[in-house]
């Protein structure tokens, strides 16, 4: 039997989700009247006034945050064999930092001994040029202490301010022995970690995202956003390019896509992408592989969940344990007033219309930065969340974990501010989570324990 066209499927997978009853399955449709968009959640405004991080803070966050999703409970039913909220807390010991960077920007966390994953380092976008960073903290950080100083090395901006000098937007992906970074042109080059020159291998719209992951074989896979002229007119669709050939579309003809992720899976890799629009918000999914020829093969296109109205700024996660499953992470509307986190699930084959576990926040966020780890368990996320509901709020930069259905389990806030504009996490062998982030006050990056 064939199937129905991508256009046909969403439009009735958005007719299904509308149509929902009030049993609780947790999911958000999109507006009853064709082409009107679901009015957003009051959204808490951001300031561009610099502010440094606050001290951490462990109950408080933890308090907060076990109150909001409180709200979320008709998504998920209360586990019995939840983790206990003062035992995640106390695996949130701060271990080192923050230390400010001697860049601003989009950070790359990148460990050079894939098999140690420890000592983390950062990796800058430089107008497409990988520049690495190895973090020289001064010692161990007690909690509550004041954020370290910038390094005494740090470049000027060049406009007197005494600020760090800017990354290039987006951040860099490493796959394998190869990094990969955008230049302000939207020419993504491939290039060997250890440095040297590297061939043009995509022409990507400037300023968004890219994913590369390492496949079998030493093959690695880039995914990126590029604008292509269609019937419909001008689109921004996803890509994927293996090694350095050809760019093969992800997106299916009629879909657009504003935000693309990649992540190991199985003997392949994931890819998830996001298509926000003024109505409603298609997150699709499918799997990569490779052919015994060695060339890149497409797994079918799911349509795994349907959001309200999104923006281009929408962006998400891809989380992965040790074993699976892997779960899409989306900051998006619920409903009319409310926002929150959807976790949705992805089984080894994606399937159409998975329904969503939500985590709710106190207010709208736009952007609202997220990142999670890969490979390992417990999974762990960090995410930005405004701290209250009153518009103006201050935003909290929160550490938690995913358990084995999707739930979301507050650890810590670790740090607050004004706004944070992108966020990294990932998990070394030793026992420890390593973040960076920026905000108005700079790049950070700290390292803190993974579990009690």
């Amino acid at each position: 039997m064939s199937c129905p066209p991508l256009r046909a499927r969403v439009l009735v997978l958005a007719a299904l989700a509308a149509c929902r009853d009030g049993s609780g399955t947790p999911g958000a449709g999109p507006a009853s009247d064709a082409g009107a968009a679901t009015p957003a959640p009051s959204v808490a405004p951001t300031a561009s006034a610099a502010s440094a991080p606050s001290a951490p803070s462990l109950d408080a966050g933890v308090a907060d945050a076990a109150a909001t999703d409180a709200a979320a409970a008709d998504a998920a039913a209360p586990d019995a064999g939840a983790p206990d909220a003062a035992a995640l807390g106390a695996g949130c010991t701060l271990r080192r930092g923050p230390l400010s960077l001697s860049l601003r920007g989009p950070a790359l966390l990148w460990s050079p001994d894939e098999a140690e994953r420890a000592d983390f380092r950062v990796i800058f976008n430089r107008d497409g040029v990988a520049q690495h960073v190895a973090p020289s903290f001064g010692g161990l950080t007690a909690p509550g202490s004041p954020p370290a100083e910038a390094a005494p090395d740090a470049p000027d901006a060049g406009d007197g301010s005494g600020d760090p000098a800017r990354a290039s937007w987006p951040a860099c992906a490493v796959a394998s022995r190869f990094v990969y970074c955008m230049d302000h042109g939207g020419t993504i080059r491939r290039t060997p970690l250890g440095g040297g020159e590297g061939p043009p291998i995509g022409a990507g719209r400037r300023g968004t995202g890219i994913s590369a992951v390492a496949l079998p074989g030493g093959h690695t896979l880039l995914a990126f956003l590029s604008d292509r002229k269609t019937t419909e007119g001008a689109v921004t669709q996803a890509f994927a390019v293996l090694d350095d050939g050809a760019a093969v579309p992800l997106s299916e003809e009629g879909s657009g896509a504003t935000f693309v992720a990649l992540s190991p899976w199985k003997a392949g890799a994931l890819a998830m992408y996001i298509d926000a629009r003024s109505a409603l918000t298609p997150v699709h999914a499918r799997t990569l592989g490779l052919t015994a020829e060695g060339k890149l093969e497409l797994g079918p296109d799911a349509v795994v969940f349907i959001g309200d109205a999104g923006e281009s700024r929408m962006g998400g996660a891809l989380a992965i344990g040790a074993a699976g499953p892997a779960y899409v992470l989306l900051p998006a509307a619920k409903d009319i007033s409310a926002f929150g986190m959807a976790a949705i699930r992805v089984d080894e084959a994606p399937r159409d219309d998975m329904p969503a576990v939500w985590s709710l926040y106190p207010n709208g966020l736009s952007p609202a930065p997220i990142a999670a780890t890969q490979g390992v368990s417990p999974i762990h996320v960090a995410r930005v969340r405004p701290v209250s509901r009153e518009p103006g709020a201050r935003h909290a930069l929160e550490l938690g974990q995913l358990d084995g259905e999707g739930r979301f389990h507050a650890r810590c806030v670790a740090v607050e501010g004004k706004s944070f504009k992108h966020v990294a996490i990932e998990a070394d062998r030793g026992g420890s989570l390593w973040i960076a982030y920026t905000n108005a006050a700079g790049t950070f990056i700290e390292q803190r324990a993974a579990g009690p």
